[in-house]
């Protein structure tokens, strides 16, 4: 509408035909119409009328329009972690605003319902949600136990997931040392923090030994953190699955094509609702696959296969609009589109990003994470007032410079 038609006085037959027919409208017609609305356009309608900022502000409308864009495949962001961090747009593929958010390069270690985790080199640990522009610092974390610096390899790692058994957000953080030299020889310490409780607690010792130098090691899905891992003496890699509600881990069914292969599984995703594995296939090509229906090995299904393969790691990331293109991130050195038909790839590239560039000599370049646009936020108060140790934090918003 042009600023002419703003300067006119409103049109008083148009605005009583409009106010006798708002109450008239059902709440579950309304609640249904907005709820596959992006979050940026509900913030807005939240200034629309009381009934409206409740009906938004509602924990049901909440779920349903999570639900909505998960079922749908729509309203996704993919965050680039660099040197320099972005936020893209998946259906336009264009920059989007971050905000004041405090982000440091290579903080990001995975997301849950719109939800990111982020782990400054401060020591502090946040959660943000970067379609409402909040972040929470978050309890402070157990110090690394004394006995692990005796050992030359060590790391702590983090994942974010949803305990719907008992309506929770849980971090989960792992300290791994290897102490053997044969590399199989390993201690842990498994500590997870409840955003309920706002407090840590010690669990069961993480039976399987993660791949070196992972920064994202549980991908969310079905209230579970997934990540490929040896167990035992076993040379193969499998598909490690931590439940949040119960606190156990089990292991995924792999693709029947991945047994015996000399590499075994290179890493595990989730796209399109689904888990994605990407597997060392024949002939020096790489495959990746899709668990249709979570848990059923029957369900794998060969997505696209790579050949020759990929420079170096390959993380399946999301699905275009249409569906007919796959978003690949090539070890951190190169975003592209991947045609199912043609089955050919071509270069994505972001407005003020640079598409494909020299990696570092020890780590990738940038990381990415596909995070769902959610009105998602957890209830930081309670009764008495704000708990002790949570710290929520309102983001300006800030010009994009590119």
């Amino acid at each position: 509408m042009g600023s002419s038609e703003c300067s006119k006085p409103p049109n008083s037959s148009s605005n009583q035909i409009q106010s006798a027919a708002m109450p008239f409208l059902p709440e579950e017609i309304v609640r249904e119409i907005i709820g596959c609305l992006p979050p940026k356009a509900l913030l807005r309608f939240r200034s629309v009328s009381r009934s409206w900022r409740s009906l938004i502000d509602s924990k049901q409308f909440i779920q349903l329009h999570l639900h909505n864009s998960l079922r749908s495949n729509t309203n996704l962001t993919l965050l680039v972690d660099s040197s320099r961090f972005y936020c893209v747009d998946l259906d336009s593929f264009n920059q989007l605003q971050v905000g004041d958010a405090r982000i440091e390069p290579f903080s990001v270690k995975g997301s849950s319902n719109g939800l990111v985790l982020l782990t400054p080199t401060s020591g502090d640990i946040f959660l943000w949600n970067p379609a409402i522009r909040k972040q929470l610092k978050l309890a402070a974390q157990p110090p690394i136990p004394h006995r692990f610096f005796r050992f030359d390899y060590v790391q702590a790692i983090f994942a974010l997931g949803y305990d719907s058994k008992h309506d929770d957000y849980k971090v989960v953080s792992v300290n791994q040392a290897v102490t053997g030299r044969d590399g199989n020889t390993f201690a842990t310490e498994t500590t997870i923090y409840s955003l309920k409780s706002n407090s840590w607690k010690k669990a069961k010792d993480f039976p399987y030994l993660l791949p070196r130098h992972t920064s994202r090691w549980g991908i969310y899905l079905n209230g579970a953190l997934h990540t490929v891992a040896k167990h035992g003496d076993n040379p193969e890699m499998v598909i490690m699955a931590f439940d949040l509600g119960k606190e156990e881990h089990r292991e995924i069914p792999l693709p029947e094509h991945s047994v015996g292969a000399i590499r075994g599984l290179e890493s595990v995703e989730v796209m399109g609702g689904c888990l994605a594995a990407v597997v060392p296939g024949r002939k020096c090509s790489t495959e990746i696959w899709l668990m249709k229906e979570y848990g059923v090995k029957q369900s794998w299904m060969k997505l696209l296969q790579l050949d020759p393969p990929p420079r170096g790691d390959l993380r399946p990331l999301a699905f275009s609009k249409s569906g007919g293109e796959v978003l690949l991130n090539d070890d951190g050195m190169c975003l592209s589109w991947y045609d199912l038909k043609k089955k050919t790839a071509a270069i994505a590239r972001v407005s003020g990003f640079s598409a494909s560039f020299e990696a570092k000599a020890d780590e990738p370049f940038f990381d990415t994470e596909v995070v769902v646009g959610s009105l998602v936020w957890p209830c930081v108060e309670e009764a008495h007032g704000p708990r002790k140790g949570v710290k929520e934090m309102k983001i300006k918003k800030r010009k994009v410079v590119s």
